[in-house]
């Protein structure tokens, strides 16, 4: 796959999405249930990790299957373990390249994986071509992120840049406003994002400092940082996510 999935298929970056599965199940599902077209035949999740994606699109759209493809066999094995539903199935398969398997579709859907390749509008109007008549492409990207000062912060500005040195756009979704769409915000209690961010500084740290984008000292403090904020519990702030949700039609 072009570009790299900076947040890797460990067992903690496993543990990480789960977490994400919880924050963003609730503006997810609102947008499937007002985007898919009714008895949908066939429904693909791009980049499905471990298949909570994959399983939230088969529970709304209700479609007579449901295929998630990742690129990661490791996730895809993940996936199939915790999935019993008989019309959800998984491949592996690099989505930067079509025919997507099952294609055309009469449901795509794609979660925060844009951010992660080159050329992200270009890649939207591929999918978009992969769509059956009257069918929908449905995405949803970071626009912005807003923590407070701190080591929120800190941690968030790092990895913006480790995400660039692996050829993605964080914030991807400025990059798709010819697309259309709108924004929904989303706030996050802060020992709830602090606990994200530490799965995922846990797993790209040793290839940050690796790379030069921070030192041992600045990643010792911010894993302590993010841990403490962790162990202090709920109710001290939160960061909010704007998240732009875009459901594209198939081209006439």
């Amino acid at each position: 796959m072009a570009g790299r999935y900076s947040f890797g298929d460990s067992d903690l970056a496993v543990r990480r999405l789960g977490l994400v599965a919880e924050v963003f199940e609730p503006t997810s599902r609102a947008l499937l249930a007002a985007s898919v077209p009714a008895e949908p035949g066939t429904a693909l999740d791009l980049g499905c990790g471990p298949g909570h994606t994959t399983r939230l699109l088969a529970d709304v759209a209700r479609p007579r299957a449901t295929l998630g493809l990742d690129g990661s066999e490791r996730y895809v094995e993940a996936a199939r373990a915790t999935t019993e539903h008989p019309a959800v199935t998984y491949a592996c398969h690099d989505v930067t390249q079509v025919p997507l398997p099952q294609a055309p579709a009469d449901v795509i859907y794609a979660r925060l994986l844009l951010a992660h390749l080159p050329d992200p509008l270009a890649l939207a109007g591929t999918w978009r071509g992969q769509l059956a008549p009257g069918g929908v492409l449905v995405l949803e990207e970071v626009e912005a992120i807003d923590p407070p000062p701190g080591v929120l912060r800190d941690y968030e500005d790092l990895v913006v840049k480790v995400v660039a040195a692996d050829g993605g756009d964080m914030y991807a979704g400025p990059r798709l406003v010819a697309l259309g769409g709108t924004c929904v915000d989303l706030d996050v209690d802060a020992a709830v994002a602090a606990r994200m961010f530490g799965l995922n500084l846990a797993t790209w740290s040793a290839d940050a400092r690796s790379r030069g984008l921070a030192g041992r000292a600045e990643l010792h403090r911010m894993a302590e940082g993010l841990a403490t904020l962790v162990e202090a519990g709920p109710g001290r702030g939160t960061v909010r996510w704007v998240i732009r949700q875009l459901a594209v039609p198939a081209e006439a």
